[in-house]
């Protein structure tokens, strides 16, 4: 075989396989399973421009056969970027639209439920990224960027919330330890209860939360141990003055029954706002007050039956038990 045959038995393998070439760049951007963004069509598209361009010695009407391919593949690829870019523009404009609605309606927010449903609404927003019209990498990035800065507005907004509602129960938390370290036990346990009473509409961070929380019904706890040492202290003063045993249980005992119906009302309150509330977290702090109560309340009603059978062996008279 001739040298010049052999030359053209290669330009023409070499043909072949650029048309192969150029049938695999067809499937790969317009085929079922192609990328409608022609993400690396042109890098690809010039390189294999350039190889027939410069293919060595194959046949003429196979290197204008290749060059028409080509020309109708990049014709092809730069109408449906035209289209692919129109729609992702669309889509970039409605996004950012809802984005700066939230954003906005987030301006005049300052109690920490709304502003959590806030960023749940932005949440929500996010997850339709990948949703509806593709978006090009530069509108993708043009609308994380303004979804990331309206996520961050409302977050700094949310943590300044729960800071100054932290000061403020703080505030509460530490005045009601003030009264206790002064002996004044009922005053520390009216300002634990405006504490708990502000907590159902300050909210901060759980951990805070909880910890005030807990400081709270300790001092709570400890302002009762306080008044049961000092009616402890007030029955032996009135002993040591002689004053008849009987007539101090009559005492002890009126008073145990006044608190009795003070807790009886303070129980029912409590029963009904954790019936009625919605919340958990706010069912979550009555129902510890509602424990706490109706603990308070068995001890107080032990105490007076014990009183009772006390005064129903001293005297000969029947005493009638409490309803």
């Amino acid at each position: 075989m001739e040298d010049w045959q052999q030359w053209q038995m290669r330009a023409d393998q070499i043909a072949v396989s650029l048309g192969a070439e150029v049938d695999g760049f067809n499937t790969d951007f317009f085929g079922d399973a192609g990328d409608a963004t022609m993400r690396g069509f042109w890098p690809r598209f010039r390189d294999l421009k350039e190889r027939v361009r410069t293919a060595p010695a194959i046949r003429l009407e196979a290197k204008l056969d290749l060059e028409r391919r080509l020309r109708s593949l990049g014709s092809r690829a730069y109408k449906a970027q035209e289209v692919v870019y129109a729609h992702s523009s669309e889509r970039k404009t409605q996004l950012l639209d809802s984005i700066e609605q939230v954003r906005i309606s987030s301006e005049g927010v300052s109690a920490p439920r709304d502003l959590r449903g806030i960023r749940r609404s932005l949440d929500n927003i996010r997850q339709q990224f990948d949703s509806g019209a593709q978006l090009v990498p530069p509108d993708r990035q043009v609308v994380w960027d303004a979804w990331r800065g309206a996520n961050q507005f409302v977050w700094q907004r949310l943590t300044d919330s729960w800071a100054e509602n932290e000061t403020q129960l703080r505030e509460l938390v530490t005045a009601a330890r003030q009264h206790l370290e002064n002996g004044e036990g009922p005053a520390a346990k009216q300002a634990v209860g405006r504490f708990f009473e502000a907590l159902r509409t300050r909210e901060c961070k759980q951990e805070i939360m909880t910890a005030l929380k807990s400081e709270a019904e300790l001092i709570r706890r400890e302002a009762d141990q306080a008044e049961s040492r000092k009616v402890a202290e007030r029955v032996v003063s009135q002993q040591a003055q002689v004053v008849p045993a009987v007539d101090s249980w009559r005492s002890e005992l009126e008073r145990n029954r006044e608190s009795i119906a003070r807790l009886q009302e303070e129980i029912t309150v409590l029963d009904y706002q954790f019936q009625s509330s919605e919340s958990i977290l706010e069912q979550a702090m009555v129902r510890g007050s509602l424990v706490d109560k109706k603990r308070k309340l068995a001890e107080y009603e032990r105490s007076s039956k014990a009183l009772l059978r006390r005064i129903e062996q001293s005297e000969e008279a029947p005493v009638f038990s409490m309803s």
